[in-house]
C-alpha cells in the first residue's frame, strides 16, 4: 500500500527530531526550520525550480545551499536527502511535524478559538488560560477563526481535544432532547 505524503513526512521530521533530541540541538534545529519555512513560504516559487525537471541539478544544488548556508549539517543533510528521493515538495510538513513534535515535547498546543464575533486579545488569552486549566497545556497558542453560524459561545479545538460551547450545538442537543 502507497503512503502518503502526510506519513512519509513524518518519518522523515521524526528522524530529524530523535537525531536533534539525541545531539541535544533542538533549538538550534527549530530555528533552522522555521527560517527554511519563511523562505518558502515568502518565495512560493523556489519549491517550484528546486522540484522542476527542467531546472538542472547544478542550478538546484546551489539553491539548496543557498537556503541551507546558515542551516545545522543534519537540517542540510535533511534537504539533500528530500531533494535526492525528489521530495522536497513535501518539505514543509516535514517542517510542520517537526514543530507538532517540539510542541508536544514542551506541551505547547495550538487552538482555534471558533466564534461567531472577533475576540480581542484579553479575551483570547482568557481562553487559552482556560483550555490549559482543563487539559493541562503548558502554554496555549489561541487562534480566533469568525464563524457566523454558531450564533453564540466559543468552539475550541486542538488536534486532540474539542470543546463546544456554541449556541448553535446547545440549541441542537434541547431540540434533540424535545423530540426524544
Amino acid at each position: 500500500m502507497a503512503k502518503n505524503n502526510k506519513d512519509i513526512a513524518d518519518q522523515y521530521a521524526k528522524a530529524i527530531f530523535e537525531l536533534a533530541s539525541e545531539q541535544d540541538n533542538v533549538e538550534t534545529i527549530k530555528v533552522s526550520l522555521q527560517t527554511i519555512q519563511t523562505v518558502l513560504q515568502d518565495n512560493q516559487t523556489l519549491v517550484k525550480i528546486l522540484t522542476s525537471a527542467q531546472v538542472t541539478d547544478d542550478i538546484k544544488q546551489s539553491l539548496l545551499a543557498t537556503l541551507t548556508d546558515f542551516a545545522p549539517e543534519s537540517v542540510k543533510n535533511l534537504i539533500q536527502l528530500l531533494a535526492y528521493n525528489e521530495r522536497l515538495n513535501i518539505l514543509h510538513l516535514v517542517i510542520e511535524q517537526f514543530m507538532h513534535a517540539y510542541n508536544r515535547m514542551h506541551g505547547i498546543v495550538d487552538v482555534e478559538a471558533t466564534t461567531s464575533v472577533p475576540l480581542n486579545e484579553e479575551r483570547l488569552q482568557r481562553l487559552a488560560k482556560v483550555f490549559a486549566q482543563k487539559t493541562g497545556a503548558k502554554k496555549v497558542n489561541v487562534s480566533n477563526t469568525i464563524d457566523e453560524s454558531i450564533l453564540g459561545g466559543v468552539i475550541l479545538q486542538s488536534e486532540s481535544t474539542l470543546i463546544d460551547g456554541s449556541l448553535k450545538t446547545k440549541i441542537a442537543k434541547f431540540k434533540a432532547q424535545l423530540l426524544g
